[in-house]
């Protein structure tokens, strides 16, 4: 007769510490981006300078291409509220003390990110953004974004919240795809002065790696997910500290993304 394991309890708290360290600079970093937006695309609008758009993102004004532009600003706009609402989703405290807030921040990120998603794809369309590896990931992060949205609604409607917390946290990670492009980056800048990227016109072979290395963090949470409801303490201990690292790694890449991408002023 076999029993069975469970996990001791330090291997479970090592996890969740360890979790809740990584999340830490991602949720910081997230709202730091939010500043960016606001900064380089709201702040050109209200003194009445929107071809300023043009200094951040290429062809992102064009005088007399109104759906054009119109897509570009719905996708930033909505961009503020999904990289502000977004990360909350996911933080217990919030869930549990501001359930209202939740559920109602909740349906304007995945009604906000299924808008985006729409925009995403026409601007794919009418403009060329990078070669067609980076096109074709950002043509499965949509993907994955409506399939994350609909399982996740799903749940929530059937009241399985457990369930559809591991959806919604999927949709996060698929959803914020982009942002840990960035955070990569601008870690890979650094570290080799960006070999494998051509800026002139968003080519190289390591932005063909990003295409699919974007989606490392989805991969790693179910890696997580598995290691979570598992009954093994080493794992939980190796993961953990795995997790420390991202965590460091993480950090530093938003830090380097803020003094290099999105407020260099400050460097």
């Amino acid at each position: 007769m076999s029993l069975i394991q469970t996990p001791s309890a330090r291997s479970v708290k090592a996890l969740s510490v360890a979790a809740t360290a990584w999340y830490t600079p991602v949720l910081l970093g997230q709202w730091v981006f939010v500043a960016y937006i606001l900064y380089a695309y709201g702040w050109p609008v209200l003194v009445g300078d929107i071809t300023a758009w043009n200094s951040h993102l290429s062809e992102a004004y064009v005088p007399g291409r109104t759906l054009g532009n119109i897509s570009v600003a719905v996708h930033l706009s909505l961009a503020i509220i999904i990289h502000f609402f977004g990360p909350l989703q996911l933080v217990p405290a919030v869930r549990s003390r501001f359930p209202r807030f939740h559920r109602w921040s909740g349906r304007a990120f995945v009604f906000c990110v299924v808008i985006v998603v729409a925009a995403g794809a026409y601007m794919l369309v009418v403009r060329e953004i990078g070669a067609w590896t980076l096109r074709a990931g950002f043509m499965a992060q949509g993907l994955l974004i409506l399939w994350f949205a609909w399982q996740a609604v799903r749940y929530a409607r059937q009241r399985k919240f457990s369930v559809h917390m591991q959806w919604a946290t999927r949709l996060f990670l698929a959803a914020s795809a982009v942002w840990f492009f960035r955070v990569i980056i601008m870690i890979w800048f650094v570290l080799t002065d960006g070999i494998g990227i051509d800026t002139s016109d968003g080519t190289g072979w390591f932005l063909d790696v990003m295409a699919a290395l974007q989606f490392l963090p989805l991969a790693l949470y179910e890696v997580y997910w598995r290691i979570k409801v598992s009954s093994s303490s080493r794992a939980r201990f190796i993961f953990a500290a795995f997790l420390w690292i991202a965590a460091i790694a993480t950090a530093v890449g938003v830090g380097l993304a803020t003094l290099g991408m999105w407020f260099p002023v400050l460097g």
